[in-house]
């Protein structure tokens, strides 16, 4: 074999084909031949083949290989090394791949090894100690024989190796991959030109193999930075939103406080105002009592109950819990309807008073003109109308249209009431300057049927800005009786 080498050895010098690949080999790998002339041959010197190949397996190992390398790149590759094993009759078939370590310097992993050899895989190699090392530096395929004569780190590697041939490996813009090799351990067996033409159509299959593992793992990484970006999109996304909400929350609460703030405010200035007003309303009444003028304690007494109605309306502003600052007309008349009995209660202790109220609400200005002008009109019944009379029925009656008026009637069963100078008293003035700031048109005559008077108020539409309520059924009303006599 040593003869066979030299002979191989001295066959490849003359060859210029390998004249620019020799002119390439890095100092390490010339004192290295210096060394051991015969460390390596160039492969294609080799001899051929004692018996005819057999080409019908080579085409259908390779047809086979390239189905796998349409189909799944990743394990083409073992599959290239089980070919390569199996058509060059080699011990063990493996891919050595050029890798960088920690400090920058070249390293070659044994990335996947078949046969006897396959328990080093993944094993590390200085580039400058490797078979793989020696056939990139010179840049073609060549076979070395007993290679851990010349490389320490094969030493430890069993079973030993006989022989070696090793192939170069190349990307598509000539950048050095790596090598494919097959190996003898048994130091009958050699390599010849046949096998070096097989290993090398196959490293073209695995330079294919490895490019097309590549484009999957740069596609895998575009895909999951695309994925990470999509991710951050959807959690910044969601952060946003998340943020607006919380500001829209945020908000929603401030508002709210701040509405019932401004309610509680709202309430306590119609509490104060009230107060104030019954302070004023008690001290009419009180000034009415020590009054020895009966005209005079009669005009007292008219303003105190003007000033109860005030204080009503607002204690009824306060109190209402939908803070629309709108006014529930069934109670503002009902405790007005209370207070004139107890008024009149002394002086006319069989006249009747009798309220009914649709379910009506009105902004506040208009609930306090319709209940003064009722006061009004009201007051002057007990007065004048049952002068003469001892018994009677006051009716007091505000409903709703089918046309959505507002419709506030007042009758009395005595004898009427006018001024004692035969013009308008003062009471029927207000009842008019209250009908015109409700922009209502006002009636005032006697009865359809018997004695006694009848006053009709009649409001086209409450107005809409104000936010007047009223309910659908005007079959509902609160009906109340004040009889004096109590």
């Amino acid at each position: 074999m040593t003869a066979l080498l030299a002979g191989r050895g001295a066959a490849a010098c003359p060859m210029h084909s390998h004249a620019g690949a020799l002119s390439m080999i890095s100092p390490t790998s010339a004192e290295r031949r210096n060394r051991y002339p015969d460390c390596y041959v160039p492969a294609h010197t080799l001899p051929p083949r004692t018996s005819p190949p057999n080409l019908r397996a080579e085409s259908a190992a390779i047809c086979e290989l390239s189905n796998s390398l349409a189909e799944n790149p990743s394990a083409t590759v073992r599959q290239v090394l089980d070919v390569a094993q199996d058509l060059c009759g080699a011990g063990s078939a493996g891919l050595s791949l050029l890798h960088l370590d920690q400090t920058g310097a070249a390293t070659v992993r044994w990335e996947a090894v078949r046969g006897a050899l396959s328990a080093h895989e993944a094993t590390d190699t200085p580039r400058e100690g490797s078979p793989c090392g020696l056939c990139l530096d010179t840049g073609i395929a060549i076979l070395i024989s007993r290679p851990q004569r010349v490389f320490d780190e094969l030493a430890d590697k069993l079973p030993s190796i006989a022989e070696i041939l090793t192939i170069p490996l190349y990307d598509g813009g000539r950048k050095q991959l790596g090598t494919l090799w097959v190996a003898h351990h048994d130091g009958q067996a050699h390599f010849d030109s046949d096998d070096v033409r097989i290993a090398e159509q196959l490293a073209a299959q695995l330079s294919l193999a490895l490019k097309l593992q590549e484009q999957a793992r740069d596609h895998a990484r575009a895909l999951a930075l695309f994925e990470s970006h999509q991710r951050a999109q959807r959690n910044l996304l969601t952060y946003d939103q998340y943020e607006a909400r919380a500001l829209f929350e945020q908000t929603e609460i401030e508002n709210r406080q701040a509405l019932r703030f401004k309610d509680a405010l709202i309430d306590e200035a119609h509490h104060r105002t009230k107060n104030t007003l019954q302070i004023a309303s008690s001290l009419l009444a009180m000034q009415a009592r020590a009054s020895a003028l009966a005209q005079v304690r009669d005009a007292l007494l008219d303003n105190a109950a003007r000033l109860h109605i005030l204080a009503r309306v607002h204690e009824l502003l306060y109190a209402n819990a939908n803070s629309t600052q709108s006014v529930f007309m069934p109670q503002l008349l009902q405790s007005l309807g209370s207070a004139l009995g107890q008024s009149f209660g002394g002086t006319h202790p069989h006249v009747t008073l009798q309220i009914e109220c649709d379910q009506i609400k009105l902004p506040a200005q208009d609930a306090l003109a319709l209940s003064l002008l009722a006061n009004e009109a009201v007051t002057n019944a007990y007065k004048h109308a049952f002068a003469s009379e001892p018994t009677g029925l006051i009716t007091v009656s505000l409903q709703r249209t089918r046309e959505n008026a507002l419709s506030l009637r007042i009758e009395d069963t005595g004898s009427g009431f006018a001024s004692p100078d035969g013009g308008e008293g003062t009471g029927l003035k207000l009842i008019r300057t209250f009908a015109a700031q409700l922009s209502g048109t006002l009636d005032v005559g006697r009865r359809d049927i018997g004695m006694g008077t009848r006053l009709t108020l009649t409001i086209a539409a409450p107005d809409p800005r104000a936010g007047s309520e009223s309910t659908d059924d005007h079959s509902s009303r609160l009906s109340l009786n004040c009889l004096t006599n109590r």
